[in-house]
């Protein structure tokens, strides 16, 4: 009957070792062997033996059950894991692949289960597998090594693999009977020192000989002192390692797992780190169009700047008393005005805008072209079967975008917002359709403007006192009104361009915040898990030192 502080801690460990099996199971890994430690929490205590082929498991569990039970020879014998429980008569059954049950008539047996485990050497790779697999199951180790070739190099191995199960290990030095007792006392030291190096701590150790016992020299045998400590281990310890087993597994499975969380979270973290480049991408490319924009819209506005040059060497050509009487037609003063100062600068505005607008347009496309090369050389990142899906899927809308991409209806879009802009300017009067169409009819009322100064002039005498001062009002208009043209202009274009930032930035970012926005939840959902592992894994790491100190 289990006291209430045994109960106590025995629920306390169930319950560790459910939320690490929940925990581990939402990491994405495996959980087999909790289940198996929730399971065997419950079960009775299991001794497992384990050791090399041929270093005599089976006859030194012969000798402790007190009968030839188990197969015996220098070859390897024992291809399955061999549970020997409690029995009123001898009996043994296969019980599914690799295990067979016994049972026996020992007294021993109605407190621990025997595991005899095939060899851990490498010539049977499955028989190595099978002991292994049992490993996480065992409340105690019985590690037995010959003394004719004891702590091999391989044994040494397999004992790291115990220790990183967090299990109790008893050193049996089988085969004593072999050594003088001074060959077997530097042998023992040789063995204890192994052992020490290889788990930190120096394991109970005892020679045994299953020969003598079998030869009735029990007494020098060594096997009643190595049973005298099991059963003092189960006696006193048995609760103690039936709830410390269970923690060793978790822990063990607890640190195996982060590694692998680890490394989920470093390529998660690579991915997104593409994810950045791709926002300092879209960063870089809006600089660069503010800052070359500016020359493109200059050479649409050299054109209002040529009109005005123009304009005031015709003006001061035209406007003299020796022309007094060309300036009184009125219509033929108009018409050479328009002929010699206005005549294609609508066409050329119109064309270096739609070459800005091109131009425009143009980078665009490069920017879906380096989001596409950056994506491609990222690590990680390659087209392939073990590229991330959320980088495949930002690969595929990029490769579309750029399928899709059409530059003229683009820059075709531009003008058409730069017209209806141009609808709310102070351009917006001459109510046409059109971008050239409008900068010939704002010329055209630039020019009526500018040469209705001279309407009301007449008379010599008011011309030779006039003149001179409505050229001056005239140059001034004109100045004006090109200022007002080049600053709708100027303004439009400005406006258009932060337009187009604006609808490429949303494109743009659909193209891959989605996929991003899921690797951003990934790369959290992995911090939380690692943390949650972590936090499991100190609490159990605490608990079992406790049970140590218990």
């Amino acid at each position: 009957m289990l006291d209430e502080k045994t109960l106590a801690l025995a629920q306390e460990v169930r319950a560790l070792l459910g939320q690490g099996l929940e925990a581990l199971a939402q990491a994405g890994q495996s959980t087999e062997a909790i289940r198996q430690a929730l399971l065997d929490l419950e079960g009775p205590f299991l001794l497992v033996v384990v050791g090399e082929f041929n270093s005599g498991k089976s006859s030194l569990l012969n000798a402790l059950l007190r009968g030839e039970f188990l197969k015996e020879g220098v070859t390897p014998t024992t291809d399955r894991i061999h549970l020997i429980g409690y029995g009123p008569e001898p009996k043994q059954a296969p019980e599914g692949p690799g295990l067979v049950r016994v049972e026996l008539p020992h007294p021993l047996l109605k407190e621990v289960r025997l595991v005899d485990t095939p060899g851990t050497n490498a010539i049977l790779q499955h028989h190595q597998l099978l002991t292994e697999r049992f490993l996480p199951r065992a409340d105690l180790i019985l590690f037995v090594t010959s003394a004719d070739r004891p702590f091999t190099q391989s044994e040494a191995d397999f004992l790291r693999l115990i220790q990183s199960w967090g299990k109790k290990v008893v050193m049996v030095l089988h085969k004593a009977d072999l050594l003088t007792d001074a060959e077997l006392r530097e042998v023992e030291a040789f063995v204890r020192k192994g052992a020490e190096q290889t788990l930190g701590h120096t394991p109970p150790t005892f020679p045994a000989s299953a020969r003598r016992a079998r030869q009735g020299q029990e007494a020098s045998s060594g096997i009643p002192a190595l049973e005298a400590h099991i059963h003092r281990v189960l006696n006193q310890e048995a609760a103690q390692l039936k709830l410390s087993s269970p923690l060793g597994v978790l822990i063990r499975e607890l640190e195996a797992a982060q590694p692998t969380l680890q490394k989920h979270l470093e390529e998660a973290q690579r991915q997104l780190s593409t994810c950045h480049e791709l926002d300092q991408l879209l960063t870089r490319h809006e600089e660069r169009i503010r800052r070359d924009f500016g020359g493109q819209v200059a050479l649409a506005l050299q054109v209002v700047e040529e009109v005005r040059a123009r304009g005031e060497r015709w003006l001061d050509e035209k406007v003299r008393l020796s022309r007094f009487l060309e300036l009184l037609n009125s219509s033929r003063l108009k018409q050479g005005f328009i002929e010699e100062v206005v005549r294609g600068a609508n066409q050329e505005i119109e064309r270096r805008v739609l070459e800005a607008l091109n131009w425009l347009t143009k980078r665009d496309r490069e920017l879906l072209e380096d989001a596409l090369s950056l994506l491609r050389e990222a690590p990680g990142l390659h087209p392939g079967v073990q590229s991330n899906p959320e980088t495949r899927a930002i690969a595929g809308n990029l490769e579309e975008a750029l399928r899709s991409f059409d530059a003229e209806a683009e820059a075709s879009q531009l003008r058409d917002h730069i017209q209806e802009s141009l609808r709310n300017t102070a351009l917006a009067e001459v109510g046409v359709v059109g971008l050239g169409l409008t900068v010939l009819l704002v010329t055209q009322k630039i020019a009526l403007d500018v040469l209705g100064i001279f309407a009301t002039l007449f008379g010599a005498i008011l011309a030779t006192s006039i003149l001179p001062r409505r050229k001056e009002a005239a140059k001034a208009r004109l100045r004006e009104r090109l200022a007002e043209l080049r600053g709708a202009l100027e303004g439009v274009l400005r406006e258009t361009l932060e337009a187009e930032l604006s609808h490429t930035r949303e494109r743009f970012h659909n193209l891959y915040r989605a996929p991003c926005g899921r690797l951003e939840s990934q790369l959290e959902r992995i911090r939380a898990q690692l943390e949650r592992l972590d936090t499991l894994l100190r609490q159990a790491q605490d608990l079992r030192k406790g049970l140590g100190a218990w």
